[in-house]
């Protein structure tokens, strides 16, 4: 008698609501790490997507300039690369260069300001 008892107080603390509530709060911090686990692979899943994205760039950048490496090294492609960043003419040729007028470095010089003007007063006074 005293097993079954035994067997009895067993299978009421298994269904008890102490039980319930321990197997509840097992299963959220599974459910919580599982969630964790698909964020990081979201995040990992995006990071490979611009990685894929920066290694076509990259190799687009790459045969780009491949193709510019080449045609440097042909005997027109060395004068035009030359011309184009040098800004260089053969003897007898006659150039023309024009300037963008935004892109000039010129600047028209301004006044002070009222604010350092008054600066450069108090600094007159004080100097008394």
């Amino acid at each position: 008698m005293r097993k079954y008892k035994e067997k009895f107080l067993w299978k009421k603390f298994f269904y008890s609501n102490f039980m319930i509530f321990i197997i509840a709060i097992l299963i959220f911090l599974i459910s919580r790490g599982i969630y964790g686990l698909y964020k990081k692979y979201e995040f990992t899943k995006s990071d490979y997507d611009y990685v894929k994205e920066e290694q076509v760039d990259a190799e687009n950048k790459l045969d780009m300039v491949e193709r510019k490496f080449n045609n440097i090294n042909t005997e027109e492609g060395k004068e035009k690369y030359i011309r184009e960043t040098y800004s260089v003419k053969k003897e007898g040729e006659g150039v023309i260069f024009l300037y963008d007028s935004p892109s000039s470095t010129y600047e028209i010089p301004k006044g002070k300001s009222n604010w350092d003007s008054f600066i450069d007063f108090l600094k007159k006074i004080v100097d008394f």
